[in-house]
């Protein structure tokens, strides 16, 4: 009980248990998972933030350490429950127009919606089969069709989906032909489809310019800034070293030196930075693609880990070769 206390007065709690049921987990509670994740993960974020503190003895690490384990924790869920719901919602989308069409064959062939609309589950139809026999026990259970039919709009993210809905709630209500009507609104959805495949095959381009400049040019400019850094900061420390030699053997003038300063940025700092930015980059590189590609952000979620992976490796290995590569020619 203590965790639903705690989700309860969470306002992230509704939007847990929304994605967690278009997801297909039904059994899950928002409050209960949002509570156990904050216990937990300040729990958890303390413990690291302390282990960071002993071992970097820096308090902004072990903020940033406590911070990150607490966000991520719940980020890991959140991102798993759109990914499936996302991916459910594609499924009924694909085959929504043949279930339709199916509906219409059966009411044309004398059944009543109710029955039509049973018998036109199939196995292939996917996570759209269990929903029709869901709404179908329902309906034989006593309860009207058309909040039968708003409930699996509940169930499934898809704005197709919810217009055929709409469609056909409205067609029940006022007597129409729901045959025609359920045909016209499969073509309409299929005509629909079409057009959006279109649509993606000619933003391709601009797809791979994101993955381009994110996932490889960055990762390579900053490799190259992080190693010219890191020789300005050799060649200082060789000239300072220099510099203090000369002035202990020609000193005794007691003439002053012109004073100098350093570069502003260490190199640790810039690795961290680069690090971050290609972190940043390259996961919000893969939800745009995700709204050119399928006209939503969260869609990309899927590309996003993959790309951070990527570009991190391709920055790592570029500061590498280019260490190699050019420190033969400097003689560092």
């Amino acid at each position: 009980m203590k965790y639903e206390a705690v989700g309860r007065k969470l306002p992230w709690a509704e939007r847990f248990e929304e994605l967690s049921r278009y997801a297909g987990y039904d059994e899950i509670s928002g409050e209960r998972l949002c509570g156990s994740l904050l216990i937990f993960g300040v729990l958890l974020g303390i413990a690291s933030s302390l282990g960071v503190f002993m071992i970097m003895n820096s308090i902004i690490y072990s903020l940033v350490a406590f911070s990150g384990l607490l966000i991520g924790l719940h980020a890991v869920p959140l991102g798993y429950f759109t990914m499936i719901s996302n991916k459910r919602a594609k499924e009924v989308d694909t085959i929504l127009p043949d279930a339709l069409q199916l509906m219409a064959a059966n009411i044309r062939a004398g059944m009543t919606t109710e029955r039509a609309i049973w018998l036109s589950a199939r196995p292939e139809f996917g996570p759209l089969e269990d929903e029709i026999h869901r709404i179908s026990s329902k309906v034989m259970g006593g309860k009207p069709l058309s909040k039968s039919l708003k409930e699996m709009t509940d169930r499934i993210d898809s704005e197709l989906l919810d217009r055929a809905v709409k469609l056909m709630t409205e067609g029940i209500r006022s007597g129409g032909e729901m045959a025609t009507l359920l045909d016209e609104t499969a073509g309409d959805i299929r005509t629909a489809q079409n057009m959006r495949k279109k649509v993606k095959a000619n933003v391709t381009m601009y797809s791979m310019f994101i993955v381009f400049a994110s996932v490889l040019g960055a990762p390579l400019l900053f490799a190259l800034s992080l190693y010219f850094t890191e020789i300005t900061s050799t060649l200082w420390v060789g000239e300072m070293a220099g510099a203090e030699g000369m002035s202990g053997m020609g000193g005794m003038g007691g003439g002053s030196m012109m004073s100098m300063e350093g570069p502003d940025v260490s190199p640790s700092t810039l690795r961290l930075f680069s690090i971050a930015a290609i972190s940043v980059t390259t996961f919000f590189g893969g939800m745009i693609i995700g709204m050119i590609q399928e006209g939503s952000s969260t869609s990309g979620l899927k590309y996003s880990p993959f790309m951070v992976a990527a570009g991190l490796a391709i920055f790592f290995v570029a500061n590498i070769l280019v260490t190699e590569v050019f420190g033969g020619f400097v003689g560092l």
